[in-house]
């Protein structure tokens, strides 16, 4: 199998230009908002130098636009190289992201008279859907993510985004691995990071009875 070659931030931009220039070439619409996300995002707030794929959201898009310029690419990158843009909200695992449209602005880009606004996901975003996730290297990357942010804002955010979880008996389970992180990653108390979400009442009073044997009110 042939080897991934890495991607740079400054390759984004150039590969989401293109996209942009086929899609006015053919008189389609690639349509706002554009929300770099996964990897891509990590990529734009520095806490990867690099990235192996393009990972996008756009509202509309044409998929014979992304596999033309995918092609394209695949002449410098490999024959690995991928471009993923999706037009839900579900970007991975079971949570919604509602409100992407007010994602970060990160960049624009000027094709012709028309400037676009590239967006991101937060850190906050990353962090919280990477910590739902079972996968190994998206466990792997929550150290640097938390570096990017803090406990008020992954609180803040937390406390929006759960109520668009796609699995309501996963909750609970989500809640923990939240509180657990924030001891692992930034050392704060369990019962006062459990304080402070909003969540089903039963689903705080569990979460005291499990935490309280390690720590005293």
């Amino acid at each position: 199998m042939q080897k991934k070659i890495p991607i740079t931030y400054q390759d984004v931009l150039s590969i989401i230009k293109r996209l942009l220039i086929v899609s006015e070439e053919y008189n389609v619409p690639f349509g706002e908002p554009i929300v770099m996300v996964g990897g891509t995002a990590m990529a734009a707030h520095r806490i990867r130098t690099q990235s192996y794929d393009v990972d996008l959201y756009a509202r509309i898009f044409s998929d014979d636009v992304v596999h033309q310029v995918e092609q394209e690419f695949r002449e410098q990158f490999g024959s690995m190289f991928k471009i993923d843009v999706t037009s839900t909200e579900n970007i991975w695992g079971m949570i919604m992201l509602r409100d992407i449209n007010k994602s970060e602005p990160d960049t624009t880009i000027q094709i012709d008279n028309y400037q676009y606004l590239i967006q991101k996901l937060s850190s906050e975003d990353l962090f919280l859907l990477k910590l739902d996730s079972d996968r190994k290297k998206d466990q792997d990357d929550l150290p640097a993510i938390y570096e990017k942010t803090n406990i008020d804002l992954l609180v803040k955010r937390f406390n929006i985004i759960v109520k668009w979880h796609g699995d309501r008996d996963a909750v609970l389970g989500y809640a923990d691995s939240f509180v657990s992180a924030m001891k692992k990653f930034g050392n704060h108390n369990p019962l006062d990071v459990i304080s402070k979400l909003n969540i089903s009442k039963f689903m705080i009073e569990l979460l005291y009875e499990s935490w309280s044997n390690n720590y005293n009110e």
